[in-house]
């Protein structure tokens, strides 16, 4: 049989191990403190030692009080920092700017390049963005991204072609000014559409 020396180790050994998530410093004051307040109490009830470990109570529950007291939880993992967001604004105006740019200076490839990079961006930020639900980013990017790329491809394929059969004048700027109209209307969905 067990004394009462040996029982009392056993429960501090007890609360000890599970207050692990505590830091030291903090663990060995909740371990001193329940070491006096068992004292203190056999001091006034000699000989009843299981009947004051059970009032103190169980290790476990014990622990977790500490936890929570100093803002932990001790079935839920620490906390995430929450990812900053990125405003709204901001993928919509690279799709804007992403798309007018290779128009600025047609003979600029650095210009091209950086318009790609802008799409890019924009395309990234709105598929990891909160504002939007999936079927509303999948409305907004075809209408900013998709198809104006296809036109785009259509439009390079056609005006930047080999041979001399380029269409009028006209009839490049129209396609160019509906590509642009395209991803206005797509910009203006996705800004209608945003989560504050």
């Amino acid at each position: 049989m067990k004394t009462d020396d040996t029982l009392v180790r056993d429960y501090l050994a007890a609360v000890e191990r599970e207050s692990g998530a505590l830091p030291p410093a903090a663990r060995q004051e909740l371990v001193a403190d329940l070491g006096e307040h068992i004292e203190v109490a056999l001091a006034e009830r000699p000989g009843s030692i299981r009947e004051i470990l059970q009032e103190v109570g169980d290790p476990r529950t014990i622990a977790a009080t500490a936890l929570q007291e100093l803002g932990h939880t001790p079935d839920a993992p620490a906390r995430k920092p929450r990812r900053r967001r990125s405003p709204a604004w901001l993928p919509i105006t690279l799709l804007l700017v992403s798309d007018v740019l290779p128009y600025a200076a047609p003979s600029a490839n650095v210009l091209s390049l950086i318009s790609v990079a802008f799409m890019i961006a924009a395309l990234v930020m709105v598929c990891r963005a909160g504002h939007w639900t999936a079927p509303q980013k999948w409305i907004g990017l075809t209408l900013t991204v998709i198809l104006p790329v296809v036109l785009h491809v259509v439009w390079y394929a056609v005006f930047i072609a080999p041979d001399d059969s380029h269409p009028s004048g006209a009839f490049r700027w129209t396609v160019v000014a509906f590509v642009f109209v395209l991803t206005l209307v797509g910009c203006g969905w996705l800004w209608r559409t945003k989560r504050s």
